[in-house]
């Protein structure tokens, strides 16, 4: 972009966009395969604005992961389990303790286990989880397990 911008808008032609002021390089992570149209609007400090669109092409290849353990009073990132991947279109993510009883439940993948069921964080203990997820191309599967909980 021009010298002279000083704020920037990009359309990454998914949905997504990003706004900064900052020239460090940005990434963006597509969840589906396809051709999309991304776009850079650059704006300089007297309110000039430029555009410039390029079809960018992305193949992702569907994978899923979930760590087996975290600290919920510990550090960022180990102090929640989050569901990670590709090209996760749906997904429904469930946390049960020993005795069945669920205490997580999410459908988002921006939304993880903090290790609390109402507001308090619960004992060191192994949790079992189910994991449906809907891949963008449509495929399906479910992933079943235990996830430790350490204080």
């Amino acid at each position: 972009s021009s010298p002279d911008a000083v704020n920037f808008a990009w359309s990454f032609g998914d949905g997504e966009g990003l706004e900064t002021s900052s020239r460090v390089a940005i990434t963006h992570q597509y969840n589906q395969t396809g051709i999309f149209d991304a776009c850079l609007l650059a704006i300089n400090a007297t309110g000039c604005r430029d555009t410039i669109c390029l079809p960018v092409e992305a193949l992702v290849v569907p994978r899923l992961d979930l760590p087996n353990a975290f600290t919920p009073l510990g550090p960022a990132p180990n102090n929640q389990i989050v569901v990670r991947g590709f090209a996760i279109g749906k997904m429904k993510f469930m946390i049960f303790n020993r005795f069945g009883q669920k205490v997580f439940e999410s459908n988002s993948l921006k939304s993880g286990w903090d290790g609390k069921f109402n507001g308090v964080v619960q004992p060191m203990d192994v949790y079992a989880y189910v994991l449906d997820v809907e891949f963008t191309d449509g495929t399906r599967t479910t992933k079943k397990g235990d996830i430790t909980l350490i204080r």
